[in-house]
């Protein structure tokens, strides 16, 4: 058995991050926070979403991989849904014995959301607005009242 997530239970591309963020059922504990959605395939798709807020390259990286173990056991029970796991600032010094139990509440509270038809708009918190999720792609977009936002020059007489 791998200890990783295979490449065909990954969620791959910004418009698969995007649905689970429209139809979203959340839950948070710790450094973590899940966001679940069903799909149409029978088996799970996890993606993640570790910003440079938990550091450099190598320890977003070490971090992801430490998600990416902990998910694998954890993915027959996920069946039919897409996870998206979003990793704060402190996942990097949190233990992985913590780490793997901060996992399985985000995940058990994700999915109880779900199951009571609680997905999107943040569920209990209707009044609050939802942070959006980053990945750490970069880019972020075109800014308000750009002209040309497929270019970074001005535009040259």
């Amino acid at each position: 058995m791998s200890l990783a997530v295979t490449r065909r239970h990954r969620l791959r591309g910004g418009r698969a991050f995007a649905a689970v963020r429209e139809r979203r059922a959340s839950s948070s504990a710790g450094p973590l926070r899940v966001q679940v959605a069903p799909n149409r395939g029978g088996i799970a798709r996890v993606g993640f979403i570790v910003p440079r807020a938990v550091g450099g390259a190598v320890v977003r990286n070490r971090v992801r991989r430490r998600l990416r173990a902990l998910m694998q056991p954890r993915l027959e029970a996920q069946a039919g849904l897409d996870v998206v796991v979003a990793a704060g600032a402190a996942a990097a010094s949190r233990p992985w014995p913590a780490l793997g139990a901060d996992l399985d509440a985000c995940l058990s509270g994700a999915r109880a959301r779900l199951q009571r038809g609680e997905a999107r708009n943040g569920g209990g918190r209707r009044d609050a607005p939802e942070r959006p999720l980053r990945d750490n792609r970069g880019g972020g977009g075109t800014r308000r009242g750009r002209v040309d936002p497929g270019g970074s020059r001005p535009a040259t007489p």
